[in-house]
């Protein structure tokens, strides 16, 4: 993902609430290794259910505000799979996040996409993690970059689905 300043981060959210006009950047924001992740992913501080997903799609910046949903216990300890970096990982480490499709119509404004994504959006440290070879397995540079692609074009999906209008 190539670098991106904090004017163009703020201005990717398609789905900003126009009543939350501030969006506050990850403190974070200035370490950044821009060539190791497939998206930028944070969690406002003031509103710990509220995070933020940024990437790049077409040459441009895009992104998204989610909203988490409470875990649900009765899950117990069942293992759950993130939809960006398809890794199974513990029922409390995988959450329901929601964005609401951007409208200026109030009604319209409750059409939500949701997805289960890592509560703690560390997909890109999961995604370069080393992995486990068998004899006939590919080598471990082939297998983190298709880790990366996949994750990459899985956001970017994610990222349109949310702008995108609704298809009656």
């Amino acid at each position: 993902m190539r670098p991106m300043t904090r004017e163009e981060v703020r201005g990717a959210i398609v789905n900003q609430d126009p009543a939350t006009k501030r969006i506050r950047l990850p403190l974070w924001f200035d370490d950044v290794r821009w060539h190791r992740i497939d998206y930028l992913g944070w969690r406002d501080l003031s509103s710990p259910k509220r995070a933020y997903v940024v990437t790049e799609a077409d040459g441009q910046a895009r992104g998204v505000l989610l909203r988490q949903a409470p875990n649900d216990s009765a899950h117990g300890s069942r293992a759950m799979m993130c939809d960006l970096c398809r890794f199974a990982r513990r029922f409390n480490e995988v959450s329901l996040f929601t964005a609401q499709r951007p409208s200026r119509d109030k009604r319209a404004r409750l059409n939500a996409v949701g997805l289960l994504l890592c509560t703690d959006l560390d997909c890109a440290v999961k995604v370069h993690g080393k992995p486990v070879r068998e004899a006939f397995d590919r080598p471990v540079d082939e297998i983190i970059r298709s880790r990366r692609e996949g994750l990459h074009t899985r956001t970017i999906a994610f990222v349109r689905s949310v702008a995108e209008p609704r298809r009656q």
